[in-house]
């Protein structure tokens, strides 16, 4: 697959997801306010995801920036409480973050192996 492919599947499932959290946003939390707060929610969490890309460490920096600076953020700007949703939405990217870490931290190993 091209590279210009592939960044095309990425953001597009990027903001497929995010529009997901937006919908449900609206019905979880009972209007647009909602809606606007999982689209804030999901963009810094998605951010935040970059910091997977450091080899062993980087989901627990991610998670921890998610944990105790973003949530707590939106919430407070927002006004929106904890629910199944924001904790769904925390969980996936902490799984993709996961993944990108894993994939990361094989590459490293792998080339100081070579």
């Amino acid at each position: 697959m091209s590279d210009k492919k592939s960044s095309r599947i990425s953001i597009g499932s990027e903001l497929g997801l995010t529009l997901l959290w937006a919908a449900l946003g609206y019905f979880v939390y009972n209007g647009l306010t909602g809606t606007f707060a999982m689209i804030i929610l999901s963009i810094l969490y998605g951010l935040a995801t970059f910091l997977s890309l450091i080899p062993f460490v980087g989901v627990i920096l991610q998670g921890l920036l998610m944990y105790f600076l973003i949530t707590p953020w939106v919430f407070e700007f927002t006004g929106i409480t904890a629910t199944w949703l924001t904790l769904l939405v925390f969980w996936i990217d902490i799984i993709f973050g996961c993944i990108i870490t894993l994939g990361m931290s094989l590459l490293v190993l792998t080339h100081f192996i070579d």
